[in-house]
C-alpha cells in the first residue's frame, strides 16, 4: 500500500489527534520539556552570539535602543523569534545545531530579499491580486484554536499566476500572503488563547473541477512555492485535508511527495465526500465551517474573513469593515496592536486598526534584551 492510499484510509474512522493537545499548543516557553528548553536556550544562545534575528533591512538585526521606535521595533523582533524558533527546533528533531543552520538559511532569504519591508510597504492592491490566488483565512478557528485556510485551486488561474510571475521573476512576492498568516493571523488566534502558542494553520484543499491541463499548468508554480515554504516557513502546517481529490490525484500526490518532507505529507488527509462532513466536524466546529464542505459558515473562497463574535471584540475597525492589503499584529508593553500597513499612491500606510488592552506576556529570552 503507498502512502496515498494509507492515507485515504486512515481519513475515516476516529482520529485521536482531533481532541488530543499537541505539544505545538501546550502553552509557552513554560511548558516545554527539560530538553527542549535546552535545545531551545542553545538555539537562542547561537542566534544572539552570530546576530541571527531578522528584522527590516534598516536595522539588519542590530540591538539599538536610541529611540522609542527603535525601542518598539526592538521588542517586535523578540517577540517575533521567540514565536519563529520552535518551529525550526521541531523541523530539525530539537537538535539545536540543525535548527540553526536551517533558520540562518531563512535569516539570509530574508534579507536578501528585505521581505519585513516588502511586506510593510506592499503595493494594497498587488497584495490583494496576490492574496487572491492563494490559500485565504475564513476568519475563523479549529476546535485547537488553529486558523482555518481554504485553497480552492480551480478559481487559481494559471494566466493570474504567469502575470505574476512576469512581474515578479523571483516569486518574491508570492510569500506575502504567507507573511499575511504569520504576522497578522497566526498572533491574532493567539491572542484569543493567550496562554497558548499558534504556530501553525489548518488548510482544506478543494480540489474540485480541476482537470489534468490545469494541475499542469499551474506544476512549476506549486513545486517552487512549496519547497521554499517546506525551507523557510517549516513546521507552519497543522493538517491539509484535501476534498473532491480527482481520478488522477494518484498522479499528483507522486508529484507532492517530492515537494514536502514526510513530515509534512504525514498530515495530509485526502478525503471522500462521503467522509468530509464528518471528519472535519472532528477538527473544525460546525459554526465555523464553510457551508460548501458540510458546516454552517457563510463563507466562500473569495471573501474576506468572516469572524467569530471573539474576534470582532477585539479587532477594532475591522469589526465594521475589512481592510485590504498587509496587516500586522504587533505585539508591545502597553498593549498590542493591529496595524494596517502597505502602500496607497505615493504614501506608506501605517493606521493603528485596534489597540488592546493588555499584551502578550514576554519570555525571560525576552526580558534579556532589557525590554521589561
Amino acid at each position: 500500500m503507498d502512502m496515498y492510499s494509507a492515507r485515504r484510509c486512515t481519513s475515516s474512522g476516529s482520529d485521536s489527534s482531533a481532541i488530543n493537545e499537541d505539544a505545538r499548543f501546550t502553552g509557552r516557553m513554560h511548558a516545554l520539556s527539560a530538553s527542549h528548553q535546552a535545545a531551545l536556550d542553545e538555539l537562542n544562545y547561537l542566534c544572539r552570539v552570530n546576530n541571527m534575528y531578522w528584522t527590516s533591512g534598516k536595522t539588519e538585526g542590530k540591538r539599538i535602543a536610541s529611540s522609542n521606535d527603535d525601542v518598539t521595533l526592538l521588542y517586535d523582533v523578540a517577540h517575533v523569534d521567540q514565536a519563529e524558533l520552535p518551529r525550526y527546533l521541531r523541523a530539525r528533531g530539537y537538535v539545536p545545531q540543525a535548527a540553526f543552520k536551517q533558520y540562518s538559511a531563512t535569516v539570509a532569504w530574508r534579507r536578501k530579499l528585505q521581505l519585513d519591508d516588502m511586506y510593510r510597504n506592499a503595493e494594497i492592491s498587488h497584495f490583494e491580486a496576490i492574496r487572491r490566488l492563494m490559500p485565504q483565512w475564513t476568519g475563523r478557528r479549529s476546535r485547537q484554536g488553529v486558523p482555518v485556510f481554504v485553497y480552492s485551486v480551480s478559481k487559481t488561474r494559471p494566466a493570474d499566476l504567469l502575470a505574476t510571475s512576469k512581474k515578479d521573476p523571483s516569486l518574491s512576492s508570492v510569500f506575502l500572503p504567507a507573511e499575511y498568516s504569520t504576522q497578522f493571523v497566526q498572533p491574532l488566534c493567539a491572542r484569543m488563547h493567550i496562554d497558548r502558542v499558534m504556530p501553525c494553520s489548518v488548510f482544506i484543499i478543494d480540489l474540485s473541477g480541476v482537470g489534468v491541463q490545469h494541475f499542469w499548468n499551474l506544476r512549476a508554480h506549486l513545486q517552487r512555492a512549496s519547497t521554499m515554504a517546506t525551507l523557510h516557513y517549516p513546521e507552519s502546517v497543522d493538517k491539509i485535508f484535501v476534498l473532491g481529490a480527482p481520478s488522477f490525484f494518484p498522479t499528483i500526490w507522486g508529484y507532492i511527495n517530492k515537494w514536502f518532507e514526510p513530515n509534512l505529507t504525514s498530515k495530509i488527509s485526502v478525503l471522500p465526500t462521503s467522509e468530509m462532513r464528518a471528519v472535519l466536524t472532528k477538527h473544525i466546529d460546525v459554526e465555523d465551517l464553510p457551508i460548501l464542505y458540510g458546516g454552517n459558515l457563510d463563507w466562500e473562497y473569495g471573501m474576506y474573513p468572516n469572524l467569530d463574535e471573539e474576534a470582532m471584540g477585539i479587532v477594532g475597525q475591522l469589526a465594521n469593515e475589512w481592510v485590504e492589503g498587509p496587516l500586522r499584529y504587533v505585539p508591545k508593553k502597553d498593549g498590542d496592536e493591529i496595524i494596517a500597513a502597505g502602500t496607497e499612491g505615493k504614501g506608506v500606510r501605517c493606521r493603528v486598526l485596534a489597540q488592546l488592552p493588555e499584551s502578550l506576556p514576554m519570555s525571560d529570552s525576552e526580558e534579556d534584551y532589557g525590554l521589561n
